[in-house]
């Protein structure tokens, strides 16, 4: 069973006036409004509802409590991914379509330059979001020296369980760690980009990620094998070490930048000597 391109347009525009109407009819709405694709116009077909919506502080726990049986009223609701976020609720509808709730309080509107990305208003009678986009202008992306930090260790730790387990053949349990490893560095080349994904950095990373990183990521897909996994495991080690150095050289961070190259170069050592026997 398929659906056209128009149906799932007009689904989709179905789906998120029936949303807009609801909460336009409830009591303490400070502000709606769109973020992602919709917001960008640049949606095709397979392309969700980013949608935020700011409560009055009085209302807000009474919206959080009915987040999850709220979108039983917006039409043929099918299911609720259970977000580990209390102001979320991701919610799927027939025929193919999934919207994402997001709710803040007006307090938490502050300058970002999120707000430089695509962001379509639709409802604002203070103009909360028409000050705080003005306030934005000029804002830049800067790094988050904890989540670098962390994101380092949790690359390291991917890549050195990969191996592990591609030497001990537990090939699919290697292949998920790879595929962790691939997060992280699309993670990181978002971030030296400058240019942070509004969803998620694998999100369109065939279009927005660098050239360097998507070539690393093309080498690396494989089937399993236990040779063919350790060149995939080295591919990716190499691309890693260029990013952890260029960041170790960008940002003044706590860790010790021999340490973490160190580390890097003598997993890749470890599976190539594997690979040339």
């Amino acid at each position: 069973m398929g659906f056209t391109v128009n149906e799932l347009h007009s689904a989709r525009q179905h789906l998120l006036d029936t949303v807009v109407d609801y909460f336009l009819a409830k009591p303490g709405i400070e502000a709606l409004y769109l973020q992602g694709s919709v917001a960008a116009d640049s949606a095709d077909e397979y392309s969700d509802i980013d949608l935020r919506v700011v409560v009055q502080p009085d209302a807000y726990l009474q919206y959080l409590s009915e987040r999850f049986a709220a979108p039983m009223q917006w039409g043929e609701w099918l299911y609720n991914e259970w977000a580990n976020r209390a102001w979320v609720c991701v919610s799927h509808f027939k025929p193919f379509n999934k919207i994402d709730v997001l709710y803040f309080q007006p307090h938490e509107l502050q300058p970002s330059p999120w707000f430089l990305l695509p962001t379509q208003v639709i409802y604002d009678p203070k103009s909360l979001l028409r000050e705080v986009m003005q306030a934005s202008l000029g804002l830049t992306f800067t790094w988050n020296i904890q989540e670098v930090d962390r994101l380092i260790s949790k690359g390291l730790a991917y890549a050195e369980e990969g191996y592990r387990r591609i030497m001990r053949e537990e090939l699919f349990y290697a292949q998920s760690l790879l595929d962790s490893f691939r997060a992280i560095l699309m993670q990181f080349d978002d971030m030296c980009r400058q240019s942070p994904s509004a969803a998620s950095p694998a999100a369109h990373f065939e279009q927005q990620g660098s050239q360097a990183c998507i070539q690393s990521l093309n080498h690396s897909y494989t089937s399993l094998d236990k040779h063919l996994l350790l060149q995939a495991l080295s591919e990716l080690l190499q691309f890693y070490y260029n990013q952890v150095a260029q960041i170790h050289n960008t940002l003044a961070l706590q860790r010790d930048m021999q340490t973490d190259l160190f580390w890097i170069y003598t997993i890749l050592e470890l599976c190539k000597e594997h690979i040339e026997v």
